[in-house]
């Protein structure tokens, strides 16, 4: 059930859309030297359009901006100099070696991105959260490139799964279909339910101890944030004494 609907206008969902599919690159993408430098020169993390209302959201943007200040500063190159500074380069090394052990990693990963790791840790490789998740794709018409070399319930391409869903309960919209665009936002509400935040504070935490840079460490938290923040229009909130999320009683 979707809550409160007249507070999400369009231009409140292309925001949620757009730091979304943000989120999903930053997680699911290894950091390059162009990217890296990218949010550097953009000043990407000073601020984003969606979920600056919600604490954890603001304090991770906080600390992936500050982790870019600092290098920004100890580099002390801006445009197309920084990325061909040895000191950016050993930078974003150091990233991309922390990015493989928390998410990828040489066997287990220390932060694991797959839902099946959480909920179902002794199934199959692909076994049934995988599959159900891939059909929530197929139905919106997605499939992964990588379809039999890569489980599909990786939390990088679920944040970007949601981001997609928006833009098309946007189309719906403006179309004047309002029907679909319910039965989108339903299906928004049954997918973050069910297949993403029921492990995603175990996740957050496992990030946070882990991670050796402010950088990952406030990705952890603004991907939290903007989960739990977009979660409160279906009438979800975090419950911090259980660290579990809960529906709220109609």
């Amino acid at each position: 059930m979707v809550s409160s609907e007249k507070l999400w206008d369009e231009e409140t969902l292309e925001c949620a859309r757009a730091c979304f599919i943000s989120a999903s690159q930053l997680l699911y993408c290894e950091p390059s030297l162009e990217s890296v430098a990218q949010q550097i020169e953009s000043g990407q993390f000073d601020e984003a359009p969606f979920a600056m209302d919600e604490e954890v959201a603001r304090q991770g943007l906080a600390l992936m901006s500050s982790w870019c200040g600092r290098v920004s500063e100890r580099v002390g190159r801006k445009g197309d100099m920084l990325a061909s500074s040895e000191s950016f380069i050993e930078e974003v090394a150091a990233l991309q070696r922390e990015w493989l052990r928390l998410f990828v990693g040489v066997g287990v990963p220390e932060a694991s991105c797959f839902e099946s790791f959480y909920v179902d840790p002794n199934s199959a490789v692909f076994g049934r959260n995988v599959l159900e998740v891939r059909k929530s794709y197929r139905r919106y018409g997605l499939q992964l490139a990588r379809l039999h070399s890569e489980p599909d319930d990786h939390l990088g391409l679920m944040l970007g799964f949601i981001g997609h869903m928006i833009g098309l309960e946007l189309d719906a919209r403006r179309s004047g279909d309002a029907g679909l665009s319910r039965n989108i936002a339903s299906d928004q509400d049954a997918f973050l339910s069910t297949h993403m935040l029921p492990w995603l504070a175990v996740w957050r935490y496992n990030v946070g101890k882990f991670a050796a840079s402010d950088y990952y460490r406030g990705l952890g938290e603004f991907v939290f944030g903007l989960c739990s923040r977009y979660a409160l229009r279906f009438g979800v909130h975090f419950d911090a004494e259980r660290s579990a999320f809960r529906r709220a009683r109609p």
